[in-house]
């Protein structure tokens, strides 16, 4: 038997057993199904997903950051898909015989005579198919809408701020993100949120943390002087501006209380020996992946958008965690001028010394043109990607500025 003979006998047969879970579906007497019936369900799988998902983050399986996200995502849809009310009384339908009967014969022969009208097999190639990260990004900014306009009615729904804000920082929309916690901030001024909020800003002025960003920190660490987030994005914020003395100073701090088991230790471990190199100063061994771990290969720059930049714009290259995390491992910035560019993003590259792109096992690398120099994407901003997902490692990738955003 050829394989196209194969194909078609295995859909038929599949076919079949669809006609008779229809038949099944169609003779058995229903009792009506209400929205609330119908959203109580929803309930208990989203919550058996969050519990698995938790249980996941506890032993250590998933990091903080895609905890957090996964949940919040989860979060939302069980806010969408549980808020209905009973239907009025609805009487138990009775068995659809001759609807079952003309189902069991001609759906088994419509659906093979339709295929093989228009059917074409090269139409599951998944090549053929939108990436991941394009459908990921559609999926949650049409998450976001939802939220936000649901939240219209109920404006006095913490979590739903905190998601919103959460989802909108994923987007990169950092204004709208800012508005969210800010909303949230007024119903709990809490300190973690605040954190949440002020990298939100680091973010959008490209890692500068000047400003409201310190002072927060400050403020948080002098009511807590061992207040975890507040030290690592003291870290952080210092190893931006070349503090590395300082960063060290809050990291090791931060390193005092956890045990070998905590999950935040390696990532802590490597930052810190990152910072006392910085410093000359010896560093204990840590478990490391080898810093030759690297991306590279060559951008170029479509020629129908030639005349729609300038010599000078600002050219943005950079690595994201294939997972959907989209603050990026690791960046570069040059200029139109430079294009076609021959590139390499590596721990060298990294934002943050905690978040190395030879700790990942697979990345995007996305490239963005700007006119105004602004990390934050932008209507009439010129992009490019890899094909999708590309190993740590990778070499000879070929990425063409090709596309403009709306």
């Amino acid at each position: 038997m050829n394989a196209s003979m194969l194909f078609v006998v295995i859909a038929f047969g599949i076919a079949l057993c669809v006609a008779a879970v229809f038949l099944w579906f169609l003779l058995r007497e229903r009792k009506p199904l209400t929205l609330a019936s119908q959203a109580n369900a929803n309930a208990k799988v989203y919550r058996d997903q969050i519990s698995d998902l938790d249980r996941e983050h506890e032993s250590g399986h998933i990091s903080d950051q895609e905890w957090q996200q996964s949940r919040d995502e989860l979060s939302v849809r069980l806010l969408e898909d549980t808020a209905a009310i009973d239907d009025p009384a609805a009487k138990a339908e009775k068995p659809a015989v001759w609807t079952a009967v003309v189902l069991a014969v001609a759906m088994p022969i419509s659906a093979m005579g339709l295929y093989m009208w228009v059917g074409n097999p090269e139409a599951l190639n998944p090549l053929a198919l939108k990436s991941p990260d394009q459908v990921d990004q559609k999926d949650l900014a049409k998450l976001a809408q939802t939220l936000a306009d649901r939240l219209q009615s109920q404006p006095d729904n913490l979590q739903g701020w905190v998601m919103l804000g959460r989802t909108y920082r994923t987007l990169e929309n950092f204004d709208a993100s800012l508005k969210a916690y800010d909303t949230a901030l007024k119903m709990s001024a809490d300190d973690d949120l605040q954190l949440e909020r002020i990298e939100v800003m680091a973010m959008q002025r490209q890692g500068q943390f000047e400003g409201e960003p310190w002072r927060v920190i400050r403020e948080i660490l002098q009511k807590d002087p061992q207040h975890f987030g507040a030290l690592l994005t003291a870290g952080s914020a210092s190893y931006a501006e070349g503090k590395y003395a300082d960063a060290l100073k809050y990291w090791e701090q931060a390193r005092k209380p956890l045990d070998v088991n905590n999950p935040d230790l390696p990532g802590l471990e490597n930052a810190i020996a990152t910072v006392r190199d910085k410093l000359g100063m010896p560093t204990k061994p840590v478990p490391s992946v080898s810093s030759a771990l690297n991306v590279s290969g060559q951008i170029s720059l479509s020629a129908a958008l030639k005349a729609k930049v300038s010599p000078n714009d600002a050219v943005f290259v950079y690595a994201t965690p294939a997972n959907g995390d989209r603050m990026p491992l690791a960046i570069m910035k040059t200029t139109v001028s430079q294009l076609p560019l021959n590139f390499m993003l590596d721990d060298s590259t990294a934002m943050t010394p905690e978040r190395k792109l030879s700790m990942a096992g697979e990345v995007l690398v996305k490239v963005r043109v700007s006119k105004s120099g602004n990390a934050m994407p932008q209507s009439g901003d010129l992009t490019g990607a890899s094909e999708g997902p590309v190993k740590v490692g990778a070499k000879g990738l070929k990425i063409e500025i090709k596309d403009q955003i709306p």
